[in-house]
């Protein structure tokens, strides 16, 4: 249920921003992407090899997805949030694998939607749904958030546009979770040296995420701080330049498949966009978070974000 009164002011990517994207069709990225349709950077930690090999690329995004849980403190029993879910495979995991009592996916895809809920997964609820309009019955023990925080804002706001709508973020998750209670997220970012007004920003917007904005890690820093702490921080550039690799091989070796499916433009203009992502997370331009946010006991006094919804006290 939507609480909100009136239009919203745009901040980010619509779900017509995210469905021209990701709702391509299931088929074509299954020919790319591992058996388990995980569309984010890969865990390559010890994982050796060429990382377009099918199995390598599932263990290493197997390896992703369960620290992710870890990092959230998902447990058996545990109640999990998923925030941009994809086609499911954390969803799946955390049920499966590690034994969670109840799992809820929130993506604005209806073909990652109608996927995840065919997979019958017991405990696991799935919506097309933006966060801003998720109204939980209960509150959740942990909660993931992978690939999603790309879309929250767009590329023309100001740094303070950016910050507000990042904090109005953190203030509802906060407000699911109990004190203490664990955020892992996932981002790509944007590294010091780059610019919003370069052209590496303006390929993002325009060739993958449309209607998207990259953050800068001291913009998540600034906008989670009066409600959650960074107990860990990993930077895995290198990581995501591997799993781009990987993908476009995959894809290449699968091309006449991939152009009968979707024709050979919009092969074209995946293939482009894999390359051109890989030689940017190599020439460090952009770069890949994993950061563990802790929920703080009481919010802190740096005044409530527009929007957002300040946790019990």
């Amino acid at each position: 249920m939507n609480t909100l009164t009136g239009p919203r002011p745009r901040t980010g990517a619509t779900a017509a921003d995210i469905q021209a994207h990701y709702d391509i069709g299931k088929d074509f990225y299954a020919l790319w992407l591992d058996p388990g349709l995980t569309y984010s950077c890969a865990l390559w930690d010890g994982i050796t090899g060429a990382p377009g090999n099918t199995d390598l690329l599932a263990q290493a995004q197997h390896a992703k997805l369960r620290y992710h849980l870890e990092q959230a403190g998902i447990t058996a029993g545990s109640r999990l949030l998923d925030i941009g879910c994809g086609w499911g495979s954390l969803l799946r995991t955390a049920v499966e694998e590690t034994g969670a009592g109840r799992a809820v996916g929130l993506t604005l895809s209806a073909d990652q939607h109608a996927h995840v809920r065919s997979l019958g997964l017991p405990g696991v609820d799935v919506a097309v749904q933006d966060w801003r309009d998720h109204e939980p019955d209960d509150g959740y023990d942990g909660i993931v958030s992978i690939g999603a925080f790309e879309h929250f804002t767009h590329q023309g706001m100001s740094r303070d546009e950016r910050i507000d709508a990042y904090r109005s973020f953190f203030a509802r998750c906060a407000g699911w979770l109990p004190p203490l209670g664990r955020l892992s997220l996932q981002t790509i970012a944007l590294t010091d040296d780059t610019n919003h007004e370069d052209s590496v920003p303006d390929f993002f917007a325009r060739e993958v995420f449309p209607g998207s904005g990259l953050p800068r890690l001291s913009e998540i820093a600034t906008a989670c701080e009066p409600y959650f702490a960074i107990t860990r921080l990993r930077e895995d550039g290198a990581d995501y330049a591997r799993t781009l690799r990987g993908w476009s091989s995959r894809l290449f070796q699968a091309r006449e498949e991939a152009q009968r499916l979707v024709g050979p433009d919009a092969y074209l203009r995946y293939r482009t966009y894999l390359r051109a992502s890989e030689i940017v997370f190599m020439r460090q331009a952009s770069t890949l978070y994993r950061i563990t946010l802790r929920r703080r006991p009481e919010r802190r006094r740096l005044g409530p974000p527009s929007g957002g919804q300040a946790f019990p006290q």
